[in-house]
């Protein structure tokens, strides 16, 4: 093996009492691709803003070459050679593909210079972006977003290159050739860290694989042999990873008549067919997959914001599918963003006002004037039923911790009495207490006439949440999961197109 370029050791982190690092240790070696996995929340993205000088460790040692490195900011990384792609954008959609390009910390002058405009083309119609470096990034879309994200790292020639989840959002042709790129630059010697929850990708194109699990290292069980995908699952979610998340009692689908139920028949979209698709009030149905599955589609055509080719959908409302979103609204469908704070929630307004916004403002139940006394009394009827921690309906809702922030925006949509409820993600950014109490909360609203359709990135959150989970791949309906075979290792097994390992 090549000389080491970057070494980590014990290297510990600290969110208040929470450990989110624990003694991590790592070589990467010239012209290595290291591939990293781990369930969600397992403390990879922690560990790459360690790497990248983004945070910095409670405890440990960074090594580049033979030398302790203290990496106290990103600039003091990519001045060292560390360039980081994050799975969160840090992109400026105003500006230019060409001015995002050239806006990386460290460089002087205002402007892309004749020399640089000339490698920042090449850069990006290697990776498939052909488009005028003039053109606004807004314009584009998140897929080469992603793209103008890597070929920014890449301008810098970095010694060290590390991915976090760089193909979440490019399709099939973008993942072959941004690995074939890889593949170059490791015969160039540069060493790279290469983060996805797409374990096949992952096996791939890394030369060897690391597992976290709960903030540590985990050997992998392949006995000098190249791991098996059931081999990381079991590493990256152990034997007690199902007790965490404890099942609910489950209910097995009914369509006896006089029952609410979501109907889909035949539906074809671009990347999506779904033969049949139904669910009956009171269950909670998960749809399940790695980013790109189909599954984001879906409640995209349930709520109006996007139009299928084809197919027959009948809400639970008895209303045929909508076309649009305050149609979808006003039919019973209320959809849950995983980004709250962009999407699912006015932050500087008042508690009350945001629980009033969709019963008021899109269905207007309270009249051309509203008055806020009622307001201010549904928002405290409804704050309190899901246990929402506040000192007052009035104060905004950006003072609430993330956890109560989601809980008013399940308070708005209750408000709205769906019949229908698409909860995108809605545990994503908050704590083990918090979640256990969406837990609850998505339990409690299943005893209702309602149907629930729901998503998570993590496993567990369907473990613990849902009836049964319908499995996509490539936008088909692969698998359906439910009894004793709704665990996370089948989970995550069935996603990646495998059988867990049960041995």
């Amino acid at each position: 093996m090549n000389d080491i370029v970057y070494s980590a050791r014990n290297i510990t982190k600290r969110f208040g009492p929470q450990l989110a690092l624990q003694g991590i240790d790592l070589d990467l070696h010239e012209g290595e691709i290291l591939g990293i996995v781990g369930a969600n929340g397992a403390g990879k993205s922690t560990l790459m803003k360690i790497l990248s000088g983004a945070l910095q460790a409670d405890d440990g040692e960074l090594r580049l070459g033979d030398n302790v490195h203290h990496m106290g900011s990103m600039l003091e990384a990519w001045q060292a050679g560390v360039a980081f792609v994050s799975q969160e954008l840090n992109l400026f959609p105003p500006l230019s593909v060409a001015e995002n390009l050239w806006l990386v910390p460290g460089r002087t002058g205002l402007t892309p210079t004749r020399e640089f405009l000339t490698a920042a083309r090449v850069q990006t119609e290697r990776l498939g972006l052909k488009v005028p470096l003039s053109t606004p990034l807004a314009s584009l879309s998140l897929a080469d977003h992603q793209l103008v994200e890597i070929a920014r790292a890449l301008l810098q020639q970095p010694r060290v290159l590390i991915l976090d989840e760089p193909t979440s959002a490019l399709h099939a042709s973008e993942v072959g050739r941004l690995h074939e790129i890889l593949r170059g630059l490791r015969e160039s010697g540069v060493a790279m860290i290469y983060i996805s929850h797409f374990l096949e990708e992952v096996l791939e194109i890394a030369d060897n694989v690391v597992v976290i699990r709960d903030g540590m290292n985990v050997p992998l069980e392949s006995r000098g042999k190249r791991p098996t995908i059931p081999e990381i699952v079991t590493a990256m979610l152990g034997r007690a990873s199902d007790a965490v998340h404890e099942p609910p009692a489950r209910k097995t689908s009914t369509a006896a008549n006089g029952v609410r139920k979501l109907g889909i028949e035949n539906l074809r979209a671009p990347g999506l067919s779904i033969d049949s698709l139904v669910a009956t009030q009171g269950e909670v149905v998960g749809l399940a997959g790695l980013a790109g599955s189909g599954v984001e589609t879906v409640f995209e055509i349930l709520f109006g914001v996007a139009t299928p080719a084809s197919g027959v959908i009948r809400l639970p409302s008895g209303a045929r599918q909508a076309h649009n979103r305050p149609q979808a609204v006003a039919s019973g469908v209320a959809y849950f963003p995983s980004d709250r704070k962009h999407l699912g929630l006015t932050l500087d307004q008042s508690i009350h006002e945001n629980v009033s916004a969709v019963r008021s403002l899109s269905l207007g139940r309270d009249g051309p004037v509203p008055k806020v006394a009622r307001q201010r009394q549904i928002a405290e009827e409804r704050c309190a039923q899901i246990g929402v921690k506040m000192q007052s309906v009035d104060q905004p809702v950006s003072s609430l911790s993330g956890g109560n922030q989601q809980k008013v925006v399940f308070a708005r949509w209750l408000e709205a009495n769906p019949s229908l409820l698409l909860l995108d993600d809605p545990m994503r950014g908050v704590d083990i207490n918090a979640k256990q109490e969406m837990y609850r909360i998505i339990r409690d609203l299943a005893e209702g006439d309602r149907v629930i359709l729901f998503y998570s990135t993590d496993p567990g959150d369907y473990v613990a949440t849902t009836d049964r989970v319908l499995v996509f791949n490539d936008g088909r309906i692969i698998d359906e999961l439910s009894g004793e075979r709704l665990n996370e290792h089948e989970l995550v097994a069935s996603m990646n197109g495998e059988t867990a390992q049960t041995a």
